[in-house]
């Protein structure tokens, strides 16, 4: 007679995870090729008018991600809000102006700083119209960023979470968003580190304000004023845009060099400061004073079944 052993809990957590994570990986494969065969003949006439595929791709991407997220709750009989934390009251004022405002500010402050200290200087570039080129960018750049965080930090973060805590999600989902970008062009050692401590801020944001909403609006404003404010490349991705662009004339590892002012080691400073000082707002971390020394508390992060 044979006796069957069981399980430990830590592993029936595990293959639970593993399993999720294989299903909502395969059916955002499944759906990138999908999604875009059946929605190009509807985007083909915004290429058009646009004169970009830029767009119709990112919304392509964008709606393939939904698709493939909702149809992994949907099979796992999960809510959508606590999956995703992309429920309607995760577009209060709140989450998204705080988003976008530690967004902004994680790129605009480095990227000051560098062309203050002569890192990088504006040069002039063909004439156009401004408000047009930015009104693309936005098109352009926001079904990007929303997809990468449906990517990252929706699903498979919440999973990740819920299963061995939020520091284990932050480290696994930034690890696997700098990797996706070793394809970019003009890719180095430093642009993926620094890449996968954007993702660490972009997932600081979205625990910080308990939404999804706010990790893609912070996501959107980086990028927005590194193309359509400075008019640099984005992680090696050059968009020609009007009036002027902002180059690198400094060392590389500082400024970024062709990849971009998210590459250098002063977006490090903007990114690990903002991310501080979100940490200090969500209540992770406390200053005391104590004549000239400054403690920091940091609260763990709780686990639960996935």
């Amino acid at each position: 007679m044979t006796t069957t052993r069981p399980v430990p809990a830590a592993q029936g957590v595990t293959g639970r995870v593993v399993s999720r994570l294989a299903v909502f990986v395969g059916l955002s494969m499944a759906a990138v090729v999908v999604v875009p065969a059946l929605l190009y003949p509807i985007f083909r006439f915004t290429t058009a008018v646009t004169g970009t595929r830029l767009i119709a791709f990112g919304a392509m991407s964008c709606a393939a991600m939904l698709a493939s997220t909702a149809v992994t709750v949907r099979v796992f009989g999960e809510s959508w809000r606590d999956a995703t934390r992309l429920g309607l009251d995760g577009l209060a004022r709140r989450p998204l102006l705080g988003g976008l405002a530690a967004g902004w500010f994680a790129m605009a402050i480095p990227t000051g700083l560098l062309l203050w200290m002569g890192a990088l200087r504006v040069v002039p570039a063909d004439a156009g119209d401004l408000w047009a080129a930015a009104g693309l960018a936005m098109a352009m750049l926001a079904p990007a960023a929303l997809t990468e965080e449906l990517m990252f930090r929706g699903y498979a973060f919440s999973l990740l979470q819920r299963a061995w805590g939020a520091p284990a999600a932050v480290a696994a989902t930034s690890v696997a968003f700098g990797a996706i970008h070793v394809v970019n062009p003009g890719v180095s050692v430093q642009a993926l580190v620094m890449v996968t401590l954007a993702g660490a801020f972009l997932a600081v944001v979205r625990l910080a304000f308990d939404s999804l909403w706010a990790a893609w609006a912070a996501h959107l404003a980086y990028n927005f004023v590194q193309l359509a404010v400075f008019h640099t490349a984005v992680s090696g991705i050059a968009v020609p845009q009007p009036s002027y662009r902002t180059e690198s004339v400094g060392p590389a590892w500082l400024s970024g060099g062709a990849w971009g002012p998210e590459a250098g080691a002063a977006a490090a400073v903007g990114l690990v400061g903002v991310s501080f000082l979100l940490a200090i707002h969500a209540g992770w971390a406390r200053i005391h004073r104590h004549g000239w020394r400054i403690d920091i508390e940091g609260r763990p992060s709780g686990r639960g079944e996935p």
